[in-house]
């Protein structure tokens, strides 16, 4: 077995990368100039010995909500995480900078470690391939309700995010890369084909424009304050975002808050990466911190043989209109965490696999208002985890796992599948599913409603749900006279591990029908 290797010599020495093809962990050093977490100390291994892991640590600040968007239920609360690549197997270990020993530790997605304790106050955790996961310390979040009411301390969660060994790693020397130091702006343009960012912190501004063609490295030994974008529709194709570092909003006000006020296609250039008629373009592997409002968007009807891919990529979010992924009609999302404040996940594009979901305070795991209807191909999303569906709210349009809160138009749903869904969350706040096309009371404010066309032909396979509402919310399909709610198939959907054969599960009304409930063959993802 060969040694944990780091690369912060080889870096700021513009020496090749010390990861080559047959290295099997991957761990980063301190990012120069950057604190670690204030809570966390990590440190991981394959078969060798104990290596540290640069714990980096995003925080929700302490802010009044309306001067820069921050919830004000969750300041103070921060996430710890960690970003190492790795070929196969690896045990963590998780400590707290006190010294305070820990209780207990549960990983989230449950299936996704094949052990975890705690020995000599000190959490145990092993993961047998590459992914990405959530450890609950001392019931945290699994021992109380962290939604509605929460009126307890900031709380302090943490990830481990085994990647997978990134391919085509660049060199700062290589030909057509240009190394950018810390504190330097880089040029937008010139005679270079990659930008590598070195190890430290870097700020490029609001809407840092990319160029078709182009390769933007953030190593995991690097953060980039600031937004990335493109100038006109089509500009910037065949762009590579990737790296094992962090693209951060941290610096940046929230776009409603700025002064003076903003027009709506201002609001753009917050978001930290916004492609605006983007193809075959990927972003793999960063983590996106604390974006100032939607997170990521590749934007781009469904082109055949052109997709765009988000894979591997992290976020996380602590403000209104914090949103995760919107995939639009050309995007293929997989193994992904999203944490966000606001919504996750827009059910579009071309698929979307094995990805981590949390929200806290206002967001829903999956926003149904832009789902096709779909005719030529199918739309897939499966083998997700909804980890945690928590909401500071109680009857309004927002939050759940399911969401069709009367809004969009058209008729949807016709090639729409998802499959392997599971719901772990043991305290979720409010109910799953909530496909309203029409906004029933006391949920309604303004009397949202969709647009004519009915919602019809969605499956739903597999999908687990561990527990109810705690605040004792129904199930909600919602029809109306012109966009009704029809032929949907429920194919062994369990909540509390006990299966629905029936639509009793449903709250409804006379603009639904023809609910379909079959027992189903379980396949494990």
């Amino acid at each position: 077995m060969k040694p944990t290797l780091t690369l912060f010599a080889a870096l700021l020495l513009a020496s090749p990368s010390l990861a080559n093809a047959g290295d099997e962990l991957v761990v980063y050093p301190p990012v120069p100039g950057l604190a670690a977490s204030e809570h966390y100390i990590v440190r991981v291994r394959s078969d060798g010995e104990w290596q540290s892991a640069f714990a980096w640590e995003t925080v929700c600040k302490t802010v009044e909500k309306k001067s820069d968007g921050y919830f004000d239920t969750l300041a103070g609360w921060t996430h710890t995480y960690v970003n190492f690549e790795t070929a196969g197997a690896v045990e963590l270990e998780i400590a707290r900078v006190n010294g305070q020993p820990i209780r207990t530790a549960a990983v989230h997605p449950q299936r996704k470690a094949s052990a975890c304790s705690v020995i000599d106050g000190k959490a145990r955790v092993r993961l047998d391939q590459p992914c990405l996961v959530a450890v609950d310390i001392d019931g945290q979040m699994d021992a109380q309700d962290t939604g509605k009411g929460y009126q307890g301390p900031p709380i302090h969660t943490i990830s481990l995010f085994a990647n997978p060994l990134l391919a085509g790693k660049p060199k700062p020397d290589d030909p057509g890369a240009l190394a950018v130091k810390p504190g330097e702006m880089p040029p937008s343009d010139g005679a270079w084909s990659t930008l590598y960012f070195l190890p430290g912190v870097h700020d490029v501004g609001l809407a840092f424009p990319l160029r078709a063609n182009c390769q933007y490295y953030i190593p995991g030994d690097a953060i980039v304050h600031g937004t990335l974008s493109n100038q006109k529709w089509g500009d910037a194709h065949h762009v590579r975002i990737f790296g094992l570092g962090t693209l951060s909003g941290a610096r940046l006000k929230h776009p409603k808050y700025v002064e003076p006020r903003l027009t709506e296609d201002e609001h753009k250039r917050f978001r930290p990466i916004e492609l605006m008629g983007t193809t075959d373009t990927r972003v793999e592997c960063i983590t996106i911190a604390d974006s100032a409002t939607h997170s990521l968007m590749l934007i781009h009807p469904y082109k055949a043989g052109h997709p765009n891919e988000v894979k591997w990529t992290k976020i996380f979010t602590w403000r209104t209109n914090g949103d995760g992924i919107n995939p639009f009609g050309n995007t293929l999302i997989e193994d992904c965490f999203i944490r966000t404040q606001d919504d996750s996940l827009y059910v579009n594009g071309l698929g979307i696999r094995r990805t981590v979901l949390w929200n806290d305070a206002n967001g829903s795991s999956f926003v149904l208002s832009s789902t096709p209807q779909l005719s030529d191909r199918q739309l897939v999303v499966e083998d997700c985890d909804v980890i945690y569906s928590r909401a500071k709210w109680h009857h309004w349009s927002g939050g759940r796992v399911f969401n069709m809160r009367g809004e969009g138009k058209g008729a949807a749903g016709a090639g729409v599948i998802f499959r392997n869904i599971n719901v772990e969350d043991p305290r979720p706040t409010l109910q799953q599913f909530f496909l309203c096309m029409t906004m029933p009371a006391p949920y309604s404010r303004d009397g949202e409603k969709r647009a004519a066309g009915d919602l019809s032909g969605i499956l739903f396979q597999n999908i687990s749900i561990a527990a109810p509402s705690v605040l004792i919310e129904p199930q909600l399909l919602w029809g109306q006279a012109d966009a009704r709610i029809r032929n949907l198939t429920f194919e062994n959907l369990t909540v509390g591990g006990k299966p629905v054969r029936e639509s009793e599960l449903f709250k409804t009304n006379e603009f639904v029908d023809a609910l379909t409930f079959t027992p189903g063959a379980i396949t494990k993802p």
